[in-house]
């Protein structure tokens, strides 16, 4: 299995110790932490599994095994950043984040080098736009605000309309 990292619709900021990437498509944010990003960036669709390992050895200065490999690729195909998830293969060797952990807490405290991949969904521009600011209600009593909207002017006998949402004048 030669997994391949997605590029496309994808915006990918490089930090020293992380690596963010914003999935166009879904309006998701993920963060990569430095194993997870390390297994991504050499998901090139020509690097075995078996290679990742070695590579991610070198680059980290760890006997970490292929187990971490399959971990990173579970958690790299469930946020869609893999152009198609991986399976590991039946007679391979198939450990749960906890299982890891606990193997890598017998190596000496390593576990600070499991992958991970930390995903939030990102508000559309609607979502996003904040509400209006305090403002004078023209129908309602002179001086009161927007209940729920703060900006937009209250309207209509004290009720504020701002981008079709109506909200109520105190």
């Amino acid at each position: 299995m030669v997994p391949r990292a997605r590029e496309d619709r994808l915006v990918v900021q490089e930090l020293p110790d992380e690596v963010l990437v914003y999935d166009l498509d879904r309006h998701r944010a993920h963060c990569l932490n430095r194993t997870a990003a390390l297994v991504w960036r050499h998901c090139d669709g020509r690097t075995s599994v078996a290679e990742l390992a070695t590579l991610l050895r070198k680059e980290l200065k760890s006997p970490l095994d292929e187990a971490v490999v399959w971990l990173a690729l579970d958690r790299l195909g469930r946020a869609h950043l893999l152009c198609e998830r991986v399976t590991s293969p039946v007679g391979a060797q198939r450990l749960s984040r906890r299982e890891v952990m606990r193997k890598f807490a017998l190596v000496g405290g390593l576990s600070v080098l499991l992958p991970v991949v930390n995903s939030i969904v990102a508000p559309t521009a609607a979502q996003a736009a904040s509400a209006c600011a305090d403002a004078t209600c023209e129908g309602g009593k002179p001086g009161n605000n927007c209940k729920n909207c703060k900006g937009s002017p209250c309207k209509n006998g004290g009720t504020c309309v701002v981008s079709g949402s109506i909200c109520d004048c105190v």
